[in-house]
């Protein structure tokens, strides 16, 4: 799987998880949430994906860097076809874990290994980590952020299940 096709499902995911979200505590209640969402301060050091520790994890990263100009063109159309609420779309681009690959400079078109590699398991783990941290992070009271948590996860599962089965990896082992 390419990066960029693992930032698609990732934008489609958190589409989802915003979407499950707005229908359980109400569009407004969710804008008015988003928008109280208070960003980390200047100092403090930002999570960034392992990725950009182990560039081992993607088979071409030291190629030349093909034109990003398609990868990008893929994404918008991806997130467009979702036909999201404007200010749903905006959190969706402003969601911290896809931003942190966008402004990396990453080349979007490598591949992420698959065969004989864990770094495809080890993203999509990062990636549901990030992902509930951040509806962690969103100011709702005690009594409605464990269902929010839920309603957020399913997405993440169905992420999770079919990244896998994209970089070769099995969604499933075996159960002892």
């Amino acid at each position: 799987m390419r990066l960029v096709e693992f930032l698609i499902l990732l934008l489609e995911t958190h589409a989802q998880a915003l979407q499950r979200l707005a229908a359980l505590l109400g569009e407004e209640r969710l804008f008015e949430l988003l928008e109280e969402q208070t960003p980390p301060p200047p100092d403090e050091a930002r999570t960034r994906p392992r990725l950009f520790q182990m560039p081992e994890w993607m088979e071409d990263a030291r190629a030349p860097k093909a034109d990003g100009a398609q990868a990008y063109a893929e994404i918008e159309g991806a997130v467009r076809d979702l036909a999201l609420a404007e200010i749903l779309e905006f959190h969706l681009w402003a969601y911290p874990y896809y931003r942190a690959f966008i402004e990396s400079g990453l080349d979007l078109n490598s591949r992420i290994r698959g065969a004989g590699s864990d770094a495809g398991i080890l993203m999509v783990e990062e990636a549901m980590e990030e992902a509930k941290r951040w509806v962690q992070k969103l100011p709702m009271p005690p009594g409605i952020s464990t269902q929010a948590e839920r309603a957020a996860e399913i997405p993440w599962l169905r992420f999770r299940a079919l990244a896998l089965k994209r970089v070769g990896k099995r969604p499933l082992g075996p159960v002892y």
